[in-house]
C-alpha cells in the first residue's frame, strides 16, 4: 500500500471541527485550505504527502519536534452538495518546505472558517486564559437571527419547528452553544411579540454540549469509489 493511502475522508463537519481544534492547540497553528474535486484529490493527496509527509506515525512526528524540524497533517472533509473535498493542511510553527511553497496564514490571526463556523479564543466566565473553541462567522450568525424574525413573522408552525430542530443541531462547541442561547432568548421575544399569551413552540429544556465520540472516516480510495459509484448511478 502506498503511503498516501493512508489519507481519510472525516465525514462528519463536528469531527473534522474537533481535529482541526486538537491540531491548533497542540501547536499545528498555520494553515492553508480549499477545495479539490474528486478527479485531483487523490493526486493532492499524494502531492501533500511526498512534500509535506503529512501521514507520519506519532512516534516520528515525536522527532521531528524535538529537532526542531516541521510536521504537517493534512485533514479532508465533504462539503454537502458540493462535488468537491475541502481540505486543510496544518502545520507546525518554523523549519518546514510548506512555508515556502504554500500561502499559510497564522490560525491564531486569521480565523480557519469551515461552512459558516470560525474557530476562535473566547474566555469563559471565572476563567484565566482564553479557550479554543468554535463560533458561527459574523455573517453565519447574523443569517439566523435574521431567519428566526422572519419565521416568526410569517407563523408557520411547521417552519419554526424546522428553525427550531435545525438552531439545536449546531454543532455543541462553547462559541457555538452561546451564540444559539442567543438565539432561543430572540425566539422567546419574537414570539411573545407575535402571539401574545398563545402557547409558544416548545423548546429543547437545554443548549447541548458537545461530546467527543469516534471520529467516523473513510479511506479517500474508498470514498472516492463511493462517489464515483454514486455518479455512475446517477446518470
Amino acid at each position: 500500500m502506498r503511503k498516501f493511502e493512508y489519507a481519510k475522508v472525516i465525514l462528519h463537519k463536528t469531527a473534522v471541527m474537533l481535529q482541526i481544534q486538537d491540531w491548533v492547540r497542540v501547536g499545528y497553528r498555520f494553515y492553508t485550505c480549499g477545495l479539490v474535486s474528486l478527479d485531483r484529490a487523490r493526486a493532492w493527496a499524494d502531492k501533500a504527502d511526498q512534500l509535506y509527509d503529512v501521514y507520519s506515525v506519532r512516534n516520528r512526528r515525536a522527532r521531528e519536534k524535538k529537532h526542531g524540524r516541521g510536521c504537517a497533517v493534512l485533514l479532508m472533509h465533504p462539503i454537502a452538495g458540493s462535488s468537491s473535498l475541502w481540505w486543510i493542511l496544518l502545520v507546525t510553527p518554523h523549519g518546514h518546505l510548506a512555508y515556502e511553497l504554500e500561502p499559510l496564514k497564522d490560525a491564531l490571526e486569521f480565523q480557519i472558517e469551515l461552512t459558516g463556523y470560525e474557530l476562535c479564543h473566547l474566555t469563559k466566565p471565572g476563567a484565566a486564559a482564553p479557550v479554543l473553541t468554535w463560533r458561527m462567522t459574523r455573517e453565519a450568525y447574523e443569517n439566523q437571527r435574521t431567519c428566526i424574525i422572519d419565521t416568526v413573522r410569517r407563523g408557520g408552525t411547521r417552519e419554526l419547528r424546522r428553525l427550531i430542530v435545525s438552531l439545536h443541531r449546531s454543532p455543541g462547541f462553547y462559541g457555538i452553544r452561546q451564540q444559539v442561547k442567543a438565539c432561543r432568548t430572540l425566539l422567546r421575544a419574537a414570539l411573545h411579540r407575535s402571539r401574545g399569551n398563545q402557547p409558544e413552540p416548545r423548546l429543547p429544556s437545554r443548549v447541548l454540549c458537545l461530546r467527543r465520540r469516534k471520529v467516523i472516516s473513510m479511506p479517500l480510495s474508498k470514498w472516492l469509489s463511493t462517489q464515483q459509484r454514486m455518479q455512475a448511478s446517477n446518470i
